[in-house]
């Protein structure tokens, strides 16, 4: 009879239930917490993969910037990216696309990167085992720093572009630039009236009063380098039958081909459209001269340089259009440490670019191309004369000469 009340007493009392609440709900407690933590490191995280999506999309966009290939660009921004926070680990993944595939700038200047990386669970995987995935995506692009005109390729000569003498050089609408390193990269001194929209060196430079800028303010310095516009241009054959340029001073037409040896040009010539081998020698025209050509290109190659006269009436404009459109004279590669002088006068007129990545040039005289078209890309250029080179030479043939521009984060 006694055991009856005692188990009434038993089944009545609460004082135990709290401690059996906390028990059962303390994996709950548990997991929310871990939750909790779990989110803050997942959050750290993902701003850390977003970081390296960052710098990854922006060493994209700079090696696109300066005319690299798309597996360039993904190294570049691979690169960044897993110096900058993303592990690569077993399951991760970088992607890059240029254009990018989404977003407002699917555009050619435009790089986007987009990783992914597996968070691990702690606290929460006594509900959910598999791993968090996170993912970020950056966008990257560059802007162009306006057109050239003039460009020296030179990365470490004092002086790779210089302007001197006594004369006036006009620049309307085209920048100036120097790609060396040097303190006294880009130079204009003595009485040198140079008036540029800008003038841009990847180094210093040595300027006085002589420099007029339109656009900027003072002369940008320690620039990213610009890009050889045509790096990408194929030589031309130098096959077939030597052949030698008239010395005597008669009118006389030629005819595209190889010319070996270089050779004196005087009298009355006229050069057919087409594109003319030098190999070897001087190509030398001489005073008096009246040389004129359209639609031609002159290639140099085996040690072959220029030297125009200043007395000679010199008319020559490039092709328009084909694979040479724009291009007027152009140095084989490999002719290194040979200068070309290029001498004129009022009535000179070479319409098209002049590119000769690995010699001198000189421009001494009177230049003026048509509407003003006159590009020069050479290793290092000395300018004394009088000049007016104009920006938009699209109807001439003469592509874009892009300077370097600034690179932001776009999305």
């Amino acid at each position: 009879m006694r055991l009856r009340p005692f188990l009434a007493r038993f089944a009545a009392d609460r004082r135990g239930a709290t401690a059996i609440v906390f028990v059962m709900s303390l994996p709950i407690v548990i997991g929310m917490t871990g939750l909790g933590v779990e989110s803050g490191y997942w959050y750290f995280k993902h701003r850390e993969l977003q970081s390296a999506a960052d710098v990854a999309a922006i060493a994209g966009a700079v090696e696109k910037r300066s005319g690299g290939t798309d597996s360039e660009i993904a190294a570049s921004a691979t690169l960044e990216a897993l110096e900058n926070g993303y592990e690569g680990a077993t399951g991760d993944t970088i992607t890059v696309n240029t254009p990018p595939t989404s977003g407002s700038y699917q555009d050619s200047r435009s790089v986007e990167v987009i990783l992914t990386a597996n968070a691990p669970r702690f606290f929460s995987g006594i509900f959910d085992d598999e791993e968090v995935l996170i993912r970020t995506r950056g966008v990257a692009r560059y802007e162009d720093g306006g057109e050239a005109c003039i460009l020296a390729l030179a990365p470490e000569a004092s002086g790779a572009l210089t302007f001197t003498g006594n004369a006036l050089t006009l620049i309307n609408g085209c920048n100036i630039m120097s790609n060396s390193l040097a303190d006294a990269a880009l130079i204009v001194s003595g009485s040198a009236d140079v008036t540029v929209p800008c003038a841009l060196s990847a180094g210093g430079v040595s300027v006085d009063d002589g420099l007029s800028l339109t656009s900027c303010s003072e002369p940008q310095t320690y620039v990213t380098p610009a890009t050889d516009p045509f790096k990408n241009l194929a030589e031309p054959s130098t096959v077939g039958a030597c052949q030698t340029l008239p010395n005597g001073n008669g009118a006389q037409t030629l005819s595209p081909g190889r010319y070996c040896g270089g050779g004196n040009l005087k009298g009355t010539k006229t050069f057919s459209s087409g594109v003319y081998v030098m190999d070897g020698g001087t190509f030398r025209i001489n005073a008096n001269a009246v040389v004129t050509g359209s639609e031609v290109v002159f290639f140099l190659t085996n040690g072959a340089t220029v030297d125009f006269n200043g007395n000679a009436t010199i008319t020559l404009s490039a092709p328009t259009t084909g694979a040479y459109a724009g291009i007027l004279f152009f140095s084989d590669r490999d002719n290194a440490s040979a200068s070309n002088k290029f001498n004129g006068t009022a009535a000179t007129s070479l319409t098209g670019a002049i590119y000769m990545p690995s010699q001198e040039v000189e421009f001494l005289g009177n230049f003026s191309g048509n509407n003003g078209c006159l590009r020069i890309v050479s290793y290092t250029l000395k300018f004394t004369g009088s000049s007016n080179m104009n920006a938009d030479c699209t109807a001439q043939g003469i592509g874009n000469m892009p300077l370097p521009g600034r690179v932001s984060l776009v999305e």
